[in-house]
């Protein structure tokens, strides 16, 4: 029977079960170092600042109530952790072009470009990358609030309850950083619509 992220932390929880904490490690790590790398934008920090996370998942498990979504208990460490971070460089993030993340066969993760095989021109290769490109600058001129509501609900596909409870603020909040963030991105590229 497959236990629910849930129930597995309820495991760590009261029994230190390493086996349920391994679990939701390996169901959980590509999201959250996709999510850290969005909001730090070094791949080197990224890996760093994901290990933290699951470390203080692990050390503040007696802490964990079922009350809401394990993701909302697990991202609210890891923005409080990016937060952290970037507070510690006080500079805002410069992301580089992210294609992929891959997980190697030891379970270690790697960040990989890849060749995209979609079998579009040279051409439109090129002008996706520079869309990208350009989608990731913008992204880094929000501010950190407004990146993260963005992030979560745009990437990571939270809703905007769960958004409003990792980052402790109503609901109404949320909505209005994500309607701000879009409207700030829109100005950023609508060159691109030319």
């Amino acid at each position: 029977m497959i236990l629910s992220d849930e129930e597995l932390m309820l495991k760590v929880k009261l029994d230190k079960d390493s086996g349920a904490f391994e679990q939701l490690v390996q169901r959980h790590k590509i999201p959250l170092l996709n999510f850290v790398y969005r909001f730090i934008g070094d791949n080197d920090t990224a890996q760093d600042l994901s290990q933290d996370v699951f470390v203080r998942l692990w050390t503040s498990a007696e802490t964990y109530l079922p009350i809401a979504k394990f993701t909302t208990f697990l991202y609210t460490i890891a923005k409080n952790i990016c937060l952290n971070a970037l507070a510690k460089t006080k500079s805002l993030p410069k992301m580089q072009y992210l294609n992929d993340f891959v997980e190697l066969p030891d379970g270690d993760c790697e960040f990989m470009e890849t060749l995209s095989v979609t079998g579009n021109s040279p051409e439109d290769e090129l002008l996706g990358m520079e869309i990208e490109q350009r989608l990731t600058k913008a992204l880094n001129r929000l501010s950190p609030e407004h990146r993260l509501v963005f992030i979560l609900t745009e990437f990571d596909g939270l809703s905007y309850q769960e958004v409003a409870n990792i980052m402790q603020c109503p609901v109404g909040t949320v909505a209005s950083r994500k309607n701000n963030a879009i409207k700030t991105l829109r100005r950023y590229l609508a060159p691109l619509r030319d």
